[in-house]
């Protein structure tokens, strides 16, 4: 037994609790696992974390391409520098515009992994089965801002306030994100009571028919600043475009303001698209860690280099800008989609004949007025809503107005209101005609026979590039004995409707006196819409609402 155990020591290599080597051996070991436990744990928490820079090797780095468009691209490339080697990513960032990346988006053809949008509208706005994801929020910012020449941008108290101004420069909100900017700007001064609705929706819609959105071509910043450079005026464009030109351009003498509300910023979030949601946590990684290099010092000296402001836009370009900014409220979701939409309808060319009735009753008195001299008044007032593309004519009609059985007479056929004939404009030339209204009332109203006549003639001179409507105006119930019913104007309504060449009648009753669910049935066989002025008070809002109705 005690051979045994005095083997047992050197064959196991055990040392008696009594040797000198016992008690610091086991300490070492007991250390040496305490080590192991803890760093186990750090790669446990690290990659369970999912952290972009959790690699502690990286052999063949994530290959991720970045869609931007200029205004960000080079200061991604400096945060793309700036991202450890831990993270393992290799970032290709590719320049493009803003509609190209979202057509390449919704298209699921060609599109980047990431795509850092100027605006988490612009993203919101992507339909397609696969629609990208938001990951960053927010990477950058610059803010709306107004430029004129020097001493010439007056100080606007709100959006609305500069979106109605002569010699505005104003690109297409659903192209540019200046655009889109200043259109909401205005909207979240509606959503928060400092400015009215009716008075937004008439200055977008003129704005959604303005000259340079029916040109086809799409203004960048850069040329709406040109324009103001050459031809004067204002322009709406971003602080970091404003920032970009002046650095190009030293010598063209141009400042910039913001409304006393305050301005909507551009985001600049970095959405996950299809192609990136195929890498499995590759591409959102990659994300993350561009934001991080981004949230750097360095990364916001990039941004400043740029004209870019850093995320929340405290911080201001080192090239100077328009300072501090107050954040206007964004506008609900459902609100701005719902208005982006009414944007892109509103856009649609117009053409339209105004058919105006002028029976005796329209002679009478509607308060200190008559209902013709009311009507004229908001004819005129209306008018001034639509640029020289839109195209209009007009109609006057009681019973045999046009001599014989024909109950209405042309006063201008359509035509596009900035031509000229004879020397004075389609405008003009319908301004003055309104103005003459009141001295052709009288007989009675021949209301059914003058609005498939009106129909069939918008039809006949169908342009497919335009929204083609009658506008039909009417103080009674229709009174011409030798007309058509009411149930054969309907039945030709709906048996002449050419899907291919859509014509929709708009009816505004003017008064109390109106056939309101007779013109109701009109317009509703064509799908359009009718409106009722009840009051004397209500015609120049309603005859608002009818000049900027369009087909839904």
């Amino acid at each position: 037994m005690s051979g045994r155990r005095a083997a047992g020591p050197q064959r196991h290599g055990r040392f008696p609790r009594k040797s000198p080597f016992f008690w610091p051996r086991i300490v070492m070991v007991v250390g040496l696992m305490v080590a192991i436990a803890v760093a186990a744990a750090a790669v446990i928490w690290i990659t369970g974390s999912r952290s972009p820079l959790a690699a502690a090797r990286c052999d063949v780095p994530a290959a991720v391409r970045v869609g931007a468009d200029a205004s960000i691209a080079p200061a991604l490339q400096s945060a793309a520098a700036k991202v450890p080697t831990g993270a393992c990513v290799k970032y290709t960032i590719e320049t493009r515009t803003q509609p190209e990346l979202a057509g390449s988006v919704t298209a699921g053809k060609d599109a980047p992994d990431l795509w850092v949008a100027d605006s988490a509208v612009r993203v919101q706005r992507v339909v397609t089965a696969a629609a990208p994801e938001i990951t960053v929020p927010s990477l950058a910012s610059t803010p709306g801002v107004i430029v004129g020449r020097q001493g010439e941008v007056p100080g606007f108290a709100a959006w609305l306030s500069a979106l109605q101004a002569p010699g505005v420069r104003f690109s297409d909100p659903l192209v540019t994100g200046s655009g889109e900017m200043a259109l909401l700007g205005a909207l979240s001064e509606v959503e928060a009571g400092r400015a009215d609705d009716k008075t937004f929706q008439a200055a977008t819609a003129q704005l959604a028919q303005s000259e340079s959105q029916r040109t086809g071509e799409k203004l960048t910043d850069a040329k709406q600043l040109e324009a103001v450079v050459s031809g004067g005026g204002f322009a709406i464009v971003t602080e970091q475009a404003w920032l970009a030109f002046a650095q190009t351009a030293p010598g063209a003498g141009l400042s910039a303001s913001v409304p006393h509300t305050g301005s909507v910023s551009l985001d600049y979030p970095v959405a996950l698209t299809a192609a990136g949601r195929a890498r499995g946590g590759a591409a959102a990684d990659a994300a993350q860690a561009l934001a991080s290099a981004m949230a750097t010092e360095d990364g916001k000296q990039a941004l400043a280099d740029s004209g870019l402001r850093p995320v929340g836009g405290s911080r201001t370009p080192d090239r100077k800008g328009v300072g501090s900014v107050a954040a206007l409220k964004p506008a609900s979701t459902e609100t701005v989609q719902r208005t982006l939409k009414g944007w892109s309808l509103q856009a649609i060319p117009f053409r339209s004949l105004v058919v105006m009735d002028v029976s005796g009753s329209m002679n009478f008195q509607a308060g200190t007025q008559t209902r013709m001299q009311l009507t004229q008044q908001a004819a005129i007032a209306g008018s001034k809503l639509f640029p020289n593309t839109a195209a209009l004519g007009m109609w006057a009609f009681s019973i045999g107005l046009g001599g014989g059985s024909q109950d209405y007479v042309e006063l201008d056929p359509i035509r596009k209101m900035g031509e000229v004939v004879g020397g004075v404009t389609q405008r003009d030339r319908l301004v003055a005609d309104i103005s003459g209204l009141d001295k052709r009332t009288g007989g009675a109203t021949g209301l059914y026979d003058s609005t498939l006549a009106a129909y069939r003639t918008v039809k006949a001179n169908y342009d497919a590039r335009a929204v083609n409507s009658v506008i039909l105006f009417t103080d009674g119930a229709n009174e011409d004995p030798d007309s058509l019913s009411l149930e054969e104007l309907l039945e030709a309504l709906r048996r002449e409707q050419d899907p291919a060449k859509p014509v929709v009648i708009v009816s505004i009753g003017i008064t109390e006196d109106a056939d309101a669910e007779t013109l109701r049935k009109i317009s509703e066989a064509t799908g359009g819409t009718s409106y009722v002025a009840r009051n004397p008070q209500d015609i120049p809002g309603v005859f608002v609402d009818a000049l900027q109705a369009r087909a839904q």
